[in-house]
């Protein structure tokens, strides 16, 4: 018998697939290689013979594990229209030759007779099969393979051909194209492209690459990503390149982009709405889009900045170096119309200037004397220094006070002069900070670890700012550039949205609007409630300063919830907990807050502070044996196999309790500054990734060594736990079903369950052995013989 373990480790995905955590996946292209066991002749038979061997079983569908080198993406969006051109290199390194067949799901939009395969420069022919067919192959393979991956596919038409053999420790290249018709919902359109391909690969992908062109007849606004971080490059008002590359990577989210469109004589900001709706609920999530578009105004806009570098002893060669290169970096960058300071600090203050002055050829030379010349010694002064840099940004004169005043705060330590105490600093700085200065911006950069995050957090959160901490093996004049680049130009300041329309928002993310700059994308996430039943449209007007002046940008969107959209309910659910945690990091832990931190994790699949003592608190639930319990490298007991149950709730205690000492009552060290980095990294989500960076982040220092993390996916509005070789629906632990079933994989209930309804498609595609929920029903679906 072959085992689902020899099935895995034959897996191979060509192309890339499916799941984003929505509760629509548009699986679209996404082609594998299904190669057939070889027949082997037996050998001749002796003389004299012995009794006949059987007769050898047929060969059966199995994937190959290829090794996929490479991937490549291009496409070009026209209006509506876009032409997809897939590129991939793939590997035999097996002893063998290997042939077999390719399978390419069509896109639902797919002009299919657009589709071209060209194998090593041959064009080649294939075959369409309708939806219907495809379910026969895609089940027919499923049952020789026991891996239901490819069901989530059972719904498309797919693109069938022959491949010519691969020969061992060769490589082959193939290339397709195809046609598709993009999905627009009113203004915005949306293109996709599988490329998740986790469950399908065995090991990385060396290198994936995405180009994407836009041209549009209308004016291009917001080009946003929920899926990955694209780098863009605006070609004047209606055209953009997109990229993005990876290497050594196993691809985890489908690729997605959102572009909207907007007449030529309509606002210079764009100001888009999307949402999207749970079935059965009264309540949508919503996301507003806001982009500058490809900003070009007539003149720049002119802002004031104040650099203040700490000098003190603990900033000795390395680190000052690397700071000074910085600043000399941002100084560069400066617009003639700007003014500047710089301000050193370490046991004293010392300004450049004394004020505020212009960035002209002769400023600048003396900052870069004053630069050169500062050197490492002393405590750190740091209240004196910030009141200092807030007295230096007071406008003074009405005219003043509309321009945007950032202040750039450097430091690798504590405050060890002068007033020491977090809470007494930020009042002080509040106080100072009064509503004149309300364009002034305190951006804080934390160097290494022995610094306190809790202040810095602080600082940036009441000034509508950000704070940025550069780890000992990360490098300081890397990471301030490449802040300071995107800063560089505001386009429009003290942003604030008036909702005029019945429709109620709420719990938003972010709750106060960050500045918009050149380049940028702001992203607002909350939740939405139509109160009238003819309430068709959102009404609301956007308004903030654009170089001085106030300026009014109206929204008027018909409401669409897009189930294309479920994006939006798991980015919002991962703000919100970012924002939670920060609460509990800055002011304290209370158990509101946790039950509601525990609460989201365990729906969204989010991955907190609290997610080990999920695990185990999961593992009791289910009545996993003691002896395989999560219970971390811990030696509490002699006989740690052989614990008793009250010594197992004992360890888990204080594994909840040590799982937040480092988070919530630690202000420096690794662990402060893991916990800072991971709560920015989910209040801030803009991608779907997000969750898994934010993981990444607390484990800094090891702070959380004997924690593993529990593998999650989110599909189709559902979210699944890994335990052992089995996946749970997060509804099995609460047992608010009212009848469990129990149903063999590959059997026919099993497909008759499958075949139901498209989303149970989705969800049986998670594994073998599974617990699902699905009508107040729990299916028990396992793999045992």
């Amino acid at each position: 018998m072959i085992t689902n373990h020899f099935i895995k480790a034959l897996l191979f995905i060509i192309c890339i697939t499916t799941v984003l955590f929505t509760i629509k996946e548009d699986v679209h292209s996404h082609g594998f290689y299904i190669v057939e066991k070889p027949h082997i002749h037996p050998p001749r038979p002796p003389h004299p013979p012995f009794p006949p061997h059987p007769i050898p079983p047929r060969p059966i569908h199995r994937f190959l594990p290829l090794e996929l080198k490479e991937v490549k993406i291009a496409a070009k969006i026209r209006d509506q229209v876009a032409q997809t051109t897939l590129e991939q290199t793939f590997y035999n390194p097996s002893n063998r030759r290997v042939e077999g067949t390719y399978i390419f799901p069509i896109p639902e939009n797919a002009e299919i007779e657009s589709f071209q395969m060209e194998i090593n420069g041959n064009m080649t022919k294939g075959e369409i099969l309708n939806a219907k067919k495809a379910k026969e192959i895609y089940e027919k393979i499923v049952r020789e393979s026991k891996d239901p991956a490819l069901m989530e596919y059972s719904d498309k038409a797919i693109f069938k051909i022959r491949i010519f053999p691969i020969e061992p420790k060769k490589e082959k290249k193939i290339k397709i194209k195809y046609k598709e018709l993009l999905k627009k919902d009113g203004r915005m359109n949306a293109y996709k492209f599988p490329l998740r391909a986790e469950k399908f690969l065995t090991k990385p992908v060396n290198q994936i690459s995405l180009k994407i062109s836009i041209d549009s007849e209308n004016e291009l606004k917001s080009i946003y990503s929920p899926s990955h971080k694209i780098d863009i490059e605006r070609e004047g008002k209606k055209s953009a390149l997109l990229s993005y590359k990876e290497k050594d990577i196993l691809p985890e989210n489908n690729f997605e982009i959102l572009f909207s469109t907007h007449q030529d004589d309509e606002s210079s900001i764009g100001f888009d709405f999307i949402t999207y709706k749970e079935k059965g609920n009264e309540t949508g999530y919503y996301a507003m889009l806001i982009s500058p578009g490809n900003w070009r105004p007539d003149t720049l806009i002119p802002k004031d900045v104040i650099f203040v570098l700490d000098s003190s002893g603990s900033m000795r060669v390395k680190k000052l170096d690397q700071a000074k290169a910085a600043i000399n970096f941002c100084l560069k960058s400066l617009n003639k119309t700007d003014q500047f300071e710089i301000i050193r600090y370490s046991t004293e203050t010392e300004s450049l200037f004394g004020n505020l002055k212009s960035a002209n050829k002769k400023n600048l030379n003396l900052a870069k004397v004053f630069i050169q010349k500062i050197e490492a010694g002393g405590g750190t002064a740091i209240e004196e220094a910030l009141l200092e840099a807030i007295k230096t940004s007071t406008p003074k004169n009405v005219k003043d006070s509309k321009r945007p005043r950032q202040i750039i705060f450097i430091t690798d330590g504590r405050p060890t002069i002068g007033e020491t105490r977090t809470d007494k600093i930020i009042d002080r700085i509040i106080k100072t900070h009064h509503p004149i200065k309300k364009n002034t911006r305190i951006f804080s950069f934390g160097i290494g670890t022995d610094i306190n995050t809790k202040l810095l957090d602080l600082i940036s959160q009441k000034t509508k700012a950000s704070t940025e901490y550069v780890l000992p093996e990360e490098s300081i004049e890397l990471k301030i550039s490449r802040f300071y680049s995107k800063v560089a130009q505001p386009v429009m300041t003290n942003i604030s949205i008036k909702n005029e329309s019945s429709v109620r928002l709420s719990e938003e993310y972010p709750k106060d609007l960050p500045d918009l700059f050149k380049g940028d994308q702001l992203v607002t996430l909350g939740r939405y409630k139509i109160n009238q039943k003819n309430e068709e449209n959102f009404r609301a007007f956007m308004q903030g300063s654009i170089a001085g002046k106030q300026v009014k940008f109206n929204l008027n969107e018909k409401i669409n919830p897009n189930r294309d959209n479920a994006f939006i309910a798991r980015l919002w659910a991962t703000r919100k907990v970012g924002y939670l945690l920060e609460e509990i990091r800055l002011h304290g832990e209370s158990e509101e807050l946790k039950d509601t931190v525990v609460k989201f994790a365990r729906k969204w699949g989010i991955v907190t502070p609290y997610t080990s003592y999920l695990i185990l608190e999961d593992e009791e639930s289910r009545g996993v044996p003691i002896a395989r319990q999560s219970i971390g490298n811990r030696k509490v007991t002699p006989k740690s196999n052989n614990i008793t149950i009250q010594e197992a709730r004992l360890i888990r205690r204080k594994i909840e309790a040590e799982s937040f000492l480092g988070f919530s009552k630690n202000e420096t060290g690794d662990s402060a500054v893991a916990a800072s980095r991971a709560s920015n990294e989910l209040k801030s989500a803009n991608q779907s990734g997000a969750f898994r960076d934010a993981y990444k982040e607390s484990q800094y220092g090891n702070t959380n060594h004997n924690f593993k993390q529990q593998a999650t996916r989110r599909i189709a509005g559902k979210t699944f736990f890994q335990n052992a070789s089995g996946w749970i629906d997060s509804l099995a632990s609460d047992e608010s079903y009212k009848e469990e079933i129990k149903i063999k994989f590959g059997s026919d209930s099993y497909f008759k369950l499958l075949y139901q309804r498209p989303e149970n498609a989705k969800w049986l595609s998670v594994g073998t052995n599974l617990q699902i929920v699905i009508d107040e029903k729990l299916y028990d679906i396992t793999n045992s013989e």
